[in-house]
C-alpha cells in the first residue's frame, strides 16, 4: 500500500485549494454525505484519497452537470476505480481496490 495515500494529512483550506473550490464548498459537500473527511476536534483533514474522490465529485457536479443527489447515487453504486478509470499501477495500491477484490 502506497504510505500516506489514507492519511488524514491536508487542512480544509489546502484540500480546496488543490481542488479548486472554496472551503464554504468542501462543507456543503460534507453536509451533503459525499464525502466524510477525518476529524481532530472541529478541524477536517483529508487524505490524498479524499482529494482524488473530491476530484471526481467536482467533475461530475460542474463538467457532467449531475445534481448532488446524482452523485450521491453514482457514488454509491459504482466503484471508485471504475469512475475514475484507475491504471492497474494504481488499483494495486488502493486499499479500497484490494479489499473489494477479496474473496
Amino acid at each position: 500500500m502506497q504510505q500516506g495515500y489514507t492519511t488524514p494529512l491536508y487542512t480544509i483550506g489546502i484540500t480546496a485549494d488543490l481542488i479548486k473550490v472554496c472551503t464554504a464548498t468542501l462543507r456543503i459537500w460534507e453536509k451533503k454525505g459525499l464525502i466524510k473527511p477525518a476529524r481532530l476536534g472541529k478541524n477536517r483533514f483529508y487524505s490524498r484519497c479524499d482529494i482524488e474522490r473530491l476530484k471526481e465529485i467536482k467533475d461530475m457536479l460542474q463538467k457532467n452537470r449531475i445534481n448532488i443527489q446524482g452523485v450521491k447515487k453514482i457514488l454509491s453504486t459504482t466503484n471508485c476505480w471504475e469512475i475514475k478509470y484507475c491504471e492497474e499501477e494504481e488499483k494495486k495500491i488502493c486499499p479500497v481496490y484490494i479489499r473489494h477484490r477479496r474473496p
